[in-house]
């Protein structure tokens, strides 16, 4: 077992302060690979099908969060393909659709843990198609978008599992442009599809939000980062996430960033920068409280590498203090800052930059300390102000 914790602050809107956390896990113990397709049951992530660099796979495994370990589960029984689309609703996993470097498929497949095997269901809805988005919301599946030949054909229909039924319902088709490789993700009761790529080359940075209750969709704020295809999307508590992914022409661009989407106030925030190497074509999955990314492609080929995010509420100071008492002017800054601290005795500051790395520390020993940053190279820094009361978190740019 690996552990490698890495603690990267992260400043939303308000007086909310949180800090986020990687931790390196396990290596996935198949081949390195992309284009897998994973799902959650419980406190059980499940890895299965992908492309490595010799074959096509249908070997399923199945981690457990709780204790860091792998398993390897029974095989996916139809032809080995990458590229397909997955959910899962209750105790049961599902997974369809894809392609097997000859043929698109369509057929669909669910998997129980308990007795650890396969039962083919009712083939998908829409056409056979590869790279499709899956989630569910509640007890229904959904898989939309994807793509086929000939001719290239891009999709947008949407459609809806009934797995008490065992039945496919159509529904409103996603309302942007036909698309592959986007991204999907579920909060509550809705869903949301974006980025993606189409028949044209273009990359997309669109939001789409799904209201099953009205069967209805409604454009959200565009992700404030770069249009990207391939990307992982998963939500954890009320707030959705989106990161990784590929854009640009050859030579591609891999993404290691991470955006929060915020239904309420419908904004973006970058929530963090992932610890690994810029990927694309990963499995990202949550299991509510944590999310998970594990394989996909990075520069230097494939991956098996585990990684877990983690957002937690920060220290701040305790009664009779609030974050007005501290400040970091001005901001953005050329090369001069001030720390100002009312009560700054026995007060430390510590700088990071955007990979959470250790760049400046000093001990405060007046309310108000100049301090240059002439050294610091341009981009976005965090100011970690610690005593005995507790931590407090700012952020500032060097220009």
């Amino acid at each position: 077992m690996k552990i490698k914790i890495l603690y990267l602050f992260v400043f939303l809107l308000g007086s909310t302060t949180l800090f986020s956390q990687w931790s390196s896990l396990t290596d996935f113990p198949g081949t390195a690979r992309r284009g897998s397709v994973g799902f959650m049951i419980g406190e059980k992530l499940y890895v299965c099908t992908g492309s490595d660099s010799d074959s096509l796979r249908s070997d399923l495994w199945e981690y457990d969060t709780a204790n860091d370990l792998w398993s390897r589960k029974a095989n996916f029984p139809a032809a080995a393909r990458w590229d397909a689309s997955g959910f899962s609703i209750g105790t049961k996993g599902y997974v369809g659709t894809g392609y097997t470097g000859s043929t698109y498929k369509k057929d669909f497949w669910e998997y129980d843990p308990a007795s650890d095997s396969w039962t083919q269901k009712a083939n998908f809805g829409g056409p056979a198609s590869r790279s499709a988005v899956g989630f569910n919301i509640g007890d229904k599946g959904y898989i939309g978008t994807g793509y086929s030949t000939p001719a290239g054909t891009y999709y947008k229909d949407f459609w809806e599992y009934d797995a008490v039924n065992n039945v496919w319902n159509q529904k409103t088709d996603f309302p942007g442009t036909a698309r592959d490789m986007a991204t999907g993700f579920a909060i509550g009761e809705k869903g949301y599809i974006g980025m993606g790529h189409d028949i044209n080359g273009n990359y997309y940075k669109d939001l789409w939000e799904y209201d099953p209750a009205g069967n209805s969709w409604l454009q959200k704020p565009y992700l404030t980062g770069e249009a990207r295809e391939g990307a992982i999307g998963f939500s954890i508590g009320s707030k959705g996430y989106v990161g990784s992914g590929l854009s640009g022409d050859f030579p591609y661009y891999y993404h290691n960033d991470l955006w929060e989407f915020d239904p309420v106030t419908d904004t973006w925030t970058q929530a963090d920068v992932f610890s690994g190497a810029g990927i694309y074509e990963a499995v990202g999955v949550s299991d509510g409280a944590n999310g998970y990314i594990v394989t996909g492609q990075a520069d230097d080929g494939y991956t098996k590498e585990l990684w877990k995010f983690a957002v937690e509420t920060g220290i701040v100071f305790g009664s009779g203090s609030t974050e007005d008492e501290f400040s970091v002017y001005p901001n953005p800054s050329f090369g001069k800052i001030v720390f100002e601290l009312e009560n700054y005795k026995n007060s430390e500051i510590e700088i990071f930059n955007s990979n959470g790395q250790l760049v400046k520390s000093v001990n405060l020993k007046a309310a108000r300390v100049p301090f240059s940053v002439n050294s610091l190279v341009k981009g976005t820094y965090f100011v970690k102000m610690k005593n005995k009361n507790g931590s407090l978190f700012k952020k500032f740019i060097k220009l």
